[in-house]
């Protein structure tokens, strides 16, 4: 027997790696991961329809030098390191599957320096490398750049007329928006055509009618936390971007990044289109350690649910169901409202952040205990 070598197609690699399960919208959010890897504190995306059109993605984090640049532009540069806690990379290959991705032509620009002065702009071009059958990029050193990091795509997937252009903006928007909530809420700014981008968190209490319950704790440093939307309502902060139904089921972060923003990840969960399976969101938390048991997505858009987590949150998904039937079944009359309005919903259900219920779970050993104690109060809260 002998050993015999054999070579990716440089053009067929890139190809595939760029659409292997991207979107538009996964793609940019690829880029931003970059970014915020970098130490990035403002991010700036801006479409330029005019032309063959340019959606810049620029940041003011670290920077590269010409060497780590050009080190940055192979394909998966960095394999088999150990990720950072805050690290949102996944394969090393994020920036040019994205980038490449978004372009209708194939090239994109990465131009970088590590201090103010001077820097390195790279150019990969799809059809260069298809003439080559190598893996080549064009390089340009000594430019006067400031320090960060910004990369040029030439003709990216979005309409060249402006209201279609703007629509398909807007939606980013929403994607963004809820895909780096947590890290808007800690500081980092986005920037989309010069306006800064507000965080859309969707599974917290701080919507108004959400109820959580208590954060339950998986093997493994895994987390869940369910929450159940209200009854009724039209706030479109409650809904999402894609609307309720859209949004039900779980919610996967990553390092507080969300990978998955609704779905059942193949589990069952009552009648399609009912109201009780609609008001569920459950999020589970992971961190970068669990990428391969979970198989984290190369655009870091999808997962896939493990076998040793299905039993748990399957039981636990039944709870949460359960409870949002009650929730709708219950008629509290307004009396017992107003008596009770700061421990109690309107729906009937014990507030799980009020200081004396926080209280009683951080004193208890047994949460599920207290949550079924809860449930049983709740049920005579109903009955009454």
């Amino acid at each position: 027997m002998s050993l015999i070598e054999v070579l990716p197609h440089p053009a067929g690699t890139l190809v595939a790696l760029s659409g292997g399960g991207y979107t538009p919208h996964a793609a940019v959010a690829d880029l931003i991961d970059n970014a915020i890897s970098a130490g990035a504190k403002v991010i700036s995306l801006h479409l330029d329809i005019s032309g063959e059109g340019v959606l810049s993605v620029e940041d003011d984090g670290r920077g590269m030098d010409q060497e780590t640049l050009t080190e940055a532009m192979r394909v998966s540069t960095g394999w088999g390191t150990v990720r950072a806690d805050d690290d949102l990379g996944r394969f090393g290959t994020g920036m040019k599957a994205a980038a490449l991705h978004l372009s209708e032509v194939g090239r994109f620009t990465v131009s970088s320096a590590a201090a103010d002065g001077t820097g390195t702009a790279i150019t990969m071009d799809l059809r260069q490398i298809e003439k080559e059958d190598r893996w080549v990029v064009h390089r340009e050193d000594r430019m006067s750049l400031k320090r960060g990091t910004r990369v040029d795509i030439i003709g990216p997937l979005f309409p060249r007329r402006q209201e279609e252009a703007s629509a398909g903006l807007m939606a980013l928007s929403g994607h963004l928006r809820v895909t780096f909530a947590a890290q808007l809420q800690g500081g980092l700014k986005i920037m989309l055509q010069g306006k800064s981008l507000e965080p859309w968190a969707l599974c917290t209490s701080d919507l108004p009618g959400m109820t959580s319950m208590s954060s339950r704790p998986l093997k493994g440093r895994v987390r869940v936390t369910p929450f159940i939307l209200p009854t009724d309502t039209e706030d479109p902060m409650v809904e999402g971007p894609l609307g309720r139904q859209a949004h039900a089921g779980f919610h996967v972060h990553r390092n507080g990044r969300a990978i998955v923003s609704g779905g059942w990840l193949g589990m069952s969960a009552g009648k399609r289109g009912s109201g009780e399976r609609n008001r569920i969101r459950l999020l589970v938390e992971i961190g970068p350690e669990h990428d391969d048991l979970w198989k984290v997505t190369l655009p870091k858009s999808g997962c896939t649910l493990p076998q040793m987590y299905r039993k748990p949150l399957k039981l636990l998904l039944d709870e949460v169901l359960s409870r949002a039937g009650r929730q709708r079944a219950v008629r509290t009359d307004v009396g017992t409202r107003r008596r009770n309005r700061e421990a109690w919903t309107n729906d009937g259900l014990i507030r799980r952040e009020h200081p004396l219920v926080k209280k009683v779970f951080e004193l208890s050993s047994d949460v599920a205990a207290v949550e079924q104690l809860l449930a049983v109060l709740e049920g005579g809260h109903q009955d009454g």
